[in-house]
């Protein structure tokens, strides 16, 4: 029998599967984004003028398609480059992502870009209009530029104030400056004519004037997907071609899929770590065709639309649903209590040291989960006494699901959420 020290350096000098498991996580953002060369490009064009001619206009642009399309990853990554090439002409230019879905209004967005600036604002005592100001004279000190993200901008189309929704649209025409320093752009599942369709024809044909379309994935383009983030993400050999086609063909739009690009990386994410089980077993030695077809039938892939919600939910969103998986594991019922969830949710906050949330604000959290399909509610169950509310998050694997939340939770934490 080996020492303690044995069994671990044994372990950690036995090569895995892995290189680095993260670059297949849905929150990784790669410096190569395979087929969207063309949006970076109408990206480039239409923000040129922040590198030329800095201030001289505000852009303003909608990225618009459907889950898993790589509108994130690609004004994460255009962003990021814009401020290097910023820094290198003497440009102050700052890159802010702020996640509406998380917000309750155009004030706390105004916050959140303001915190992601660094600018000393005070929170409280200021209304919406007093903040902007306050935002733009700091800006003006400062000589600070920003690209902003607003992701997730359907909850500003469907939930916002009509007040809110103008400001965020048209925020030179409500705060006049001569030195236009913030630039925007707007990241919706909607199609310009839902857009439309939710607005006045004013601030419809104002914020529509430029649009870049983000297509589902081919077969094809998720195959070079596969291919690059396997050879971040894997030892060499360890994955073949075949594996890329596999998935490739499952997830693309052209072969029956729905072109998402993270369902594929996860697919490729959960064959992979079922296949380091089953070579730490003896019973494998890549992997292979077979894991992938195992993981697709046990449904892990239904944890997808989960798992790419996971970056847009604030923090005690997180943890109300951390609560949710616990309670359901604790009771192996297909549905749990809320009340359980939200005794279980107090405890959760109570041992990372912040304060829960008010009983209404958990409710709300939880109709807004539903509405956004992250979970099910149910009024009343067969065989269940009383009238209550019982909630659940139907075939996702529930051990996959809390790595998957305790990993964001601890992100979060270290952002200082």
């Amino acid at each position: 029998m080996g020492s303690i020290k044995e069994v671990i350096e044994s372990i950690i000098k036995k090569p895995g599967v892995f290189v680095d498991e993260t670059k297949l996580y849905p929150e990784y953002v790669p410096e190569v984004l395979p087929h969207r060369e063309e949006q970076l490009k109408q990206l480039t064009k239409m923000f040129k003028h922040v590198i030329v001619s800095p201030g001289s206009s505000s852009g303003r642009v909608v990225l618009y398609g459907s889950l898993g399309t790589g509108k994130t990853a690609t004004a994460i990554s255009f962003g990021r480059v814009m401020c290097r090439i910023a820094s290198e002409r003497g440009i102050r230019l700052k890159y802010v992502h702020v996640n509406c879905a998380s917000v309750k209004g155009a004030l706390p967005v105004l916050r959140e870009i303001k915190n992601q600036l660094g600018l000393s604002i005070p929170d409280r005592g200021l209304g919406l209009l007093e903040f902007a100001q306050a935002l733009l004279k700091e800006m003006d000190l400062n000589d600070l530029y920003a690209i902003v993200t607003l992701d997730e901008f359907d909850t500003v189309l469907t939930s916002f104030k009509a007040e809110d929704r103008y400001v965020l649209l048209r925020f030179y025409d409500v705060f006049h400056s001569e030195i236009l320093r913030l630039n925007f752009i707007y990241i919706s599942r909607m199609k310009p004519h839902e857009i439309a369709r939710m607005l006045d024809e004013v601030s419809g044909g104002y914020v529509l004037r430029n649009t870049i379309v983000f297509n589902a994935y081919r077969a094809k383009e998720l195959y070079d997907i596969l291919n690059y983030r396997a050879e971040e993400a894997f030892q060499p050999g360890v994955v073949g071609d075949e594996v890329f086609e596999y998935i490739a063909n499952l997830v693309g739009v052209d072969t029956g899929g729905d072109g998402n690009a993270r369902k594929a990386l996860a697919i490729l994410y959960a064959a992979g770590k079922l296949a380091e089980r089953e070579i730490e077993e003896g019973r494998a030695t890549r992997v292979l065709v077979d894991h992938v077809r195992a993981v697709s039938a046990r449904e892990d892939v239904s944890l997808v639309h989960v798992l790419d919600s996971l970056n847009y939910l604030n923090l005690h969103q997180l943890l109300l649903l951390k609560a949710i998986a616990l309670g359901l594991k604790s009771s192996g019922e297909d549905f749990v209590n809320i009340g359980t969830v939200e005794s279980i949710y107090r405890k959760l906050c109570a041992e990372i040291g912040v304060e829960p949330r008010k009983h209404t604000q958990i409710y709300y959290y939880v109709s807004e989960l539903a509405n956004r399909g992250i979970v099910m509610v149910r009024k009343s169950l067969k065989g269940r006494r009383g009238r209550s509310s019982y909630v659940s998050f139907g075939a996702a694997p529930l051990d996959s699901l809390l790595n998957a939340l305790n990993r964001t939770i601890a992100l979060r934490r270290e952002l200082g959420e």
